[in-house]
């Protein structure tokens, strides 16, 4: 089932907002809660229990209790939601070229997740067993090596925090550094911003590149979504927002090797496709309207399921000494028709 990414999501991460000395007092405040709940030490447990134990974000913690009370823990679909909703930025939910990185980082973080909650169990594992001793304790030289067994478990979950925090130092600096990235990527005068493809700009600029060396065999699909402004006005203009980039990585996906996408305006694309015939590209064209109309799309703000979305196909290929500009305008003639024609359908020459 197709899902949206999701939205109003905080600006910032807020569990590397922290300097390393706050850092190290939530981490002492949040594992206690992980193994006392039994919660297992993934990055996504782990940054929700350290932002929980900071108290910042109430809604969090109210769904937190809620689904405490519910499941009696934290199960994994639940700790995954939470964390892409309340600390991802939206802006890495949408970086598909930087998700190798930001996998990296995860898993170093598991690694160390692992390694500190083992340490703090093997702790209170120790302090249980010394408090058992204790109790029969009689001579100096027992309660001797009994401190000193408790030093060393307490010197040994220091360093495994330590080690932590420099763990946390270091994914701070890498997503500041991915952050960066994506802040020039959107200053770049032929990219959406919204879906990361290219946007008109870089279409006209493929589109005249392309032109020239042409024989007949570069078909231009103008893919428009249909009644976008119904979604909007019916979810919202953020499930709109969320719906274009759906859509976008839909097109991605079924976007041929030597193709071209770009985002235009509103929820209208233009796919490229060079040496490509128009019976092939008529074919393709359908699938892409069958594709879409078949997904089952939830709001993931309301978990409402949108109603049925579709699109409508303009097919043009060049014609002989055609400009792009000629092109482009045959294809519209054709998008303008299908949508006359009762949308969700697709419109090409004979």
């Amino acid at each position: 089932m197709g899902r949206l990414s999701g939205i109003n999501v905080a600006a910032e991460v807020p569990m590397f907002q922290h300097n390393t000395k706050q850092a190290k007092q939530l981490m002492r405040s949040a594992i206690p809660l992980m193994v006392k709940l039994d919660i297992p030490p993934t990055p996504y447990n782990y940054g929700i229990w350290y932002e929980y134990a900071s108290n910042k974000n109430p809604k969090l913690n109210q769904l937190v209790d809620r689904a405490l009370r519910r499941f009696g823990s934290l199960p994994a679909f639940v700790s995954k939601e939470l964390f892409n909703e309340f600390l991802l930025p939206e802006e890495f939910q949408h970086a598909h070229h930087q998700s190798g990185r930001l996998k990296d980082i995860t898993n170093t973080l598991e690694t160390e997740t692992i390694t500190i909650s083992g340490e703090v169990e093997r702790f209170n594992s120790t302090l249980r067993n010394s408090k058992m001793a204790l109790v029969t304790a009689s001579e100096n030289d027992q309660i001797e090596q009994l401190t000193t067994t408790l030093e060393q478990g307490v010197l040994r979950a220091n360093q495994a925090i330590e080690l932590f925090g420099q763990s946390l130092k270091s994914a701070q600096d890498e997503l500041a550094a991915l952050k960066n990235e994506l802040s020039d990527v959107k200053k770049n005068v032929e990219l959406d911003p919204i879906t990361l493809l290219s946007n008109d700009k870089g279409f006209e600029r493929m589109l005249f590149s392309l032109v020239p060396y042409a024989e007949d065999d570069l078909t231009l699909l103008l893919i428009d979504i249909d009644d976008l402004s119904g979604v909007n006005q019916e979810y919202g203009t953020k499930a709109g927002t969320s719906l274009i980039r759906y859509i976008s990585k839909l097109l991605l996906r079924l976007l041929p090797e030597r193709g071209f996408l770009a985002r235009l305006e509103g929820g209208r694309f233009a796919m490229l496709l060079n040496e490509t015939e128009l019976s092939v590209a008529s074919q393709l064209a359908e699938s892409i309207r069958n594709e879409i109309s078949i997904q089952k799309i939830r709001y993931k703000n309301t978990k409402v399921l949108l109603r049925q979305v579709t699109v409508s196909v303009g097919v043009a290929t060049l014609f002989g000494d055609e400009s792009p500009k000629e092109l482009v305008e045959r294809a519209q003639h054709y998008l303008l028709y299908a949508k006359r024609s009762g949308k969700n359908r697709i419109a090409h020459h004979e």
